[in-house]
């Protein structure tokens, strides 16, 4: 018995590196193009298994009507559909509701008709919202992990009469390498929090719907192998499947940078295991592995190139039959290099401490990029690898990054990104962890001093409370008690009055100052607190 191999894998290493791209890039129409060909691709997959599968389940009942002990097979065979169409009509429900969310509100005109899909691919904040933030990527995750144990399930030993253990285990074993329904690990070095962060936070939306359809495609293949491995125990003949097409997959794109490497996969889809085909390559015989071949090309010289596959394989009859598969790429020059400053914290540089940055030209390597700044009063320095720096600036206004490098050419190429010079904005004044209020009064005598912090901020910037006023207002009359008070923590005369505050009384800080990190003295007016 044998179990087609779809091309998943190769499926995968061209979303891989378009994915890799749009990290690099700006999301092109050509980017955009490629998700959606990738995908007419999956869902023209996705037709062809229906076929099989009933083309195979065809066969499979007219075995059993010859052998009535192959029933339980097939019923397993028929809930191994089943889980799979359940499983695509949910990814289904999906899809729709992430196209309706991101065409809500924005007319017949937001539909691309030709494919339903929204006319704005480029979306990133939908998908994010809706797979990851609203937790659709952790529901579909769970739904994967709970299919793949449902096909795993289907093999168990009360189905075979004889030598049951044994069988159960040789059919699982034949199952495990074709099970599609496994969720791909999260590198060790990637900073995403889960699963459905790291597949789809930030994706445009063309990239999700296309995920979506690999994973309906998968579930496809994996319930056919299911049926495939279960079909073979009633004891009949097996027909190959002869439906085959000859395809080139290219690793590195058909556009390629001079001096790059040019790669592709050639091999036959849907090929059985059996069939051992031979591929050749604008004439050049390539070894064959897993029923495929990797051919690999120098792109020294600029233009259009092409190349022909021819590749012979034995139909479901025996005999042999060549297939011809042509493809075209070109190389072109280098990309135009692109000056990249990114703030690493927010979109500009705040007085008086360390605003990190990441600092890139798009085609110079990190250590030929030369880093400098303009206006703010502002310096840049070094603060790691990866195009890491540090700036401070000391003068509100505008600041320029100004980047430059060795160009591909020989010649120096430069430029430039403006930010934005602010202050730190004034902290809030808070009596221990309270803000101004109520305050009982034992907690209120426990207090050492006033506080100054920056609520909301980004950066570790520390303000000290270098003076302020102490007025107590006793609740049931009385004299106003009034203190000066230097530096933040309770002393003197003004200890003295707040250890002294009664339940009713109110306690104003009045001409409170305090002097933060750009080195300048604010004043934070006055606030109150009731003793209770």
């Amino acid at each position: 018995m044998s179990i087609p191999k779809e091309p998943r894998q190769q499926m995968i290493n061209i979303m891989y590196l378009v994915l890799i791209a749009l990290l690099a890039l700006s999301i092109s129409n050509e980017i955009v193009n490629a998700f959606k060909m990738l995908d007419d691709g999956v869902v023209a997959s996705n037709i062809a298994i229906d076929e099989k599968m009933k083309n195979t389940f065809q066969s499979f009942q007219a075995a059993v009507d010859k052998n009535a002990d192959g029933q339980p097979f097939l019923d397993k065979a028929r809930l191994a559909e089943t889980y799979s169409n359940e499983f695509v009509s949910y990814v289904d429900g999906l899809q729709k509701d992430l196209i309706n969310r991101a065409v809500e509100g924005k007319g017949e005109d937001a539909i691309d008709n030709e494919k339903g899909w929204p006319v704005n691919l480029t979306d990133q904040d939908t998908p994010t919202k809706f797979m990851v933030k609203e937790g659709k990527g952790d529901e579909l995750e769970q739904k994967i992990k709970e299919l793949s144990s449902k096909f795993e399930g289907l093999f168990v030993e009360d189905m075979y009469p004889k030598n049951g253990a044994e069988k159960v285990k040789t059919d699982k074993s034949k199952f495990a390498p074709a099970n599609m329904m496994k969720l791909q690990p999260i590198p060790a070095d990637s900073k995403k929090k889960n699963w459905s962060e790291y597949t789809f936070d930030q994706m445009p939306i063309v990239s999700v719907l296309t995920i979506l359809d690999q994973f309906k495609n998968s579930a496809k293949n994996t319930a056919s192998a299911a049926v495939d491995v279960l079909q073979g125990n009633v004891g009949t003949e097996e027909i190959l499947f002869d439906n085959f097409e000859a395809v080139i997959v290219p690793k590195s794109g058909t556009k390629l940078i001079q001096g790059d490497k040019f790669e592709a996969d050639v091999f036959l889809s849907s090929s059985a295991s059996t069939s051992k085909p031979s591929i050749s390559v604008n004439g050049q015989s390539l070894p064959v592995t897993g029923g495929k071949a990797t051919y690999t090309a120098g792109t020294n010289a600029l233009g259009e190139k092409s190349i022909t596959a021819k590749i012979t394989s034995k139909d479901g009859f025996g005999k042999s039959v060549t297939r011809d598969a042509k493809l075209k790429y070109t190389v072109v020059p280098p990309p135009d290099h692109v000056p990249v400053v990114s703030p690493t914290k927010m979109n500009v540089f705040y007085i008086g401490v360390d605003n990190p940055v990441t600092c890139a030209i798009t085609g110079i390597p990190d250590s030929k990029v030369n880093a400098s700044i303009s206006g703010g009063g502002g310096s840049i320095n070094r603060a790691g690898g990866g195009g890491t720096y540090t700036v401070r600036v000391t003068q509100q206004g505008k600041a320029t990054v100004n980047l430059s490098g060795p160009s591909y050419d020989g010649s120096t190429f430069s430029g430039s990104n403006e930010f934005r010079c602010k202050r730190i904005p004034d902290p809030i004044v808070m009596l221990g962890a309270k803000k101004p209020g109520v305050m009982r009064s034992g907690e209120f005598k426990a207090q050492q001093g006033l506080r100054a912090e920056l609520e909301n901020f980004d950066f570790a910037a520390k303000f000290n409370v270098t003076s302020f006023e102490v007025q107590l207002k006793p609740g049931k009359g009385g004299d106003l008690k009034i203190a000066g008070n230097s530096g933040a923590k309770f002393n003197g005369r003004a200890a003295d009055i707040i250890r002294g505050a009664m339940p009713n009384d109110i306690v104003f800080f009045d001409k409170i100052r305090a002097k933060g990190p750009d080195g300048s003295t604010r004043d934070l007016g006055s606030v109150s607190f009731k003793v209770q």
